[in-house]
């Protein structure tokens, strides 16, 4: 699936009432389907390496059976060695991320982490401005208007956590991984599309796969470290964990990893889904808006405290986030607007027809 040409009017919505429902659907069961992967995996307190190979488990038996069994997409098998070594590195920053935002979630509450995925962007930035200036496109640079924009982002990430009681170290550590990872996930992603024209469906199969059998040899290798230090097998859960705490049954934990699984796919399909209908700007505002909704959910399930500054850190960030997708959308180049003035000037100065 690739990125459609402009699907949007100049008003910035969708071209008929019934597309403009069908999108609000879509974008509703984003909204929904983050919601339930993000509160599951705070739930659980399963360890974030066993949580990620549960993740890319369910989510790769997910892709095969939408690609393979209902067949609604056609399979695009990866082309050759330069294409797999690129899509390895893809699935390794995309481990990396979830892995290190499995761990902070384990950390700290769902506000504070999502407010600091906010600054995402600025590692984008960073990784992006590098990469165009020791490449062959440098003109791709972010302009110093669009990186002001990140200003109020990084403003409201630290009122967010100014006098948080739960806030970590470990746990800010591992949102910065987790936001340099997705930041290395979309140039990747980027490059892959260029250079071996990949479709998103068979894309997003590949690196769940690949994934899955780096998060197997994680996970394996945190066990054999515990049994030859320990001579005990790895924690399952984390400290603290409700459902150790609670002591679930093996059959509940399995459901909601389950559940857990799925929703995770779901509403990574449903972004790249989102991605293929409207702009680029307007995905990023869709997916700046979604932090919010996740936080407040996030608090009606676990009640951790906000103060006023939190929340105001919070507003800061999120509205940064809108701002940075307005001021990245690049004007419109000098000569191009001179054409579209001649072409008007051109129309005026035209006889009317009878």
């Amino acid at each position: 699936m690739s990125p459609p040409k402009d699907r949007e009017g100049a008003s910035g919505l969708m071209a008929s009432p019934r597309a403009a429902a069908e999108m609000g659907a879509t974008i509703f069961a984003w909204y929904a389907t983050s919601v339930v992967a993000t509160n599951t995996s705070k739930s659980l307190g399963v360890h974030w390496s066993a949580l990620t190979l549960a993740q890319l488990l369910v989510a790769s038996s997910c892709s095969l059976f939408v690609l393979r069994g209902l067949k609604l997409r056609p399979h695009r098998p990866i082309g050759g060695a330069g294409e797999l070594k690129l899509t390895a590195w893809l699935a390794a920053a995309f481990v990396g991320g979830f892995v290190t935002l499995n761990g902070a979630l384990a950390l700290m509450p769902v506000s504070l982490v999502m407010t600091l995925r906010a600054t995402e962007p600025l590692f984008t930035l960073v990784l992006s401005d590098f990469v165009c200036a020791t490449g062959s496109n440098p003109n791709d640079r972010t302009s110093y208007r669009a990186a002001l924009g990140l200003v109020p982002v990084v403003t409201g990430a630290a009122l967010s956590s100014m006098g948080d009681a739960e806030f970590t170290l470990a746990g800010c550590v591992a949102c910065a991984a987790s936001n340099a990872c997705f930041a290395a996930r979309g140039v990747l992603t980027k490059w892959i599309k260029q250079l071996h024209s990949a479709d998103d469906y068979s894309l997003f199969l590949h690196i769940n796969v690949i994934g899955a059998a780096a998060g197997a040899l994680l996970v394996a290798a945190r066990e054999l470290h515990s049994r030859a230090t320990t001579g005990a097998p790895a924690p399952l859960f984390v400290a603290g964990s409700a459902y150790a705490t609670a002591g679930a049954s093996d059959g509940e934990l399995l459901r909601t990893l389950l559940l857990n699984g799925i929703a995770f796919w779901a509403y990574l399909q449903l972004s790249w889904l989102v991605l293929g209908k409207v702009s680029a700007v307007t995905h990023s505002v869709c997916n700046s808006m979604r932090r919010p909704v996740i936080i407040f959910f996030g608090w009606l399930q676990f009640g951790n405290y906000i103060s006023p500054i939190n929340a105001a850190g919070i507003a800061l960030a999120s509205g940064g986030a809108l701002l940075y997708a307005h001021l990245k959308r690049a004007p419109p180049p000098l000569k191009v607007l001179q054409e579209k003035d001649d072409m008007k000037d051109d129309q005026e100065a035209a006889p009317h027809a009878p």
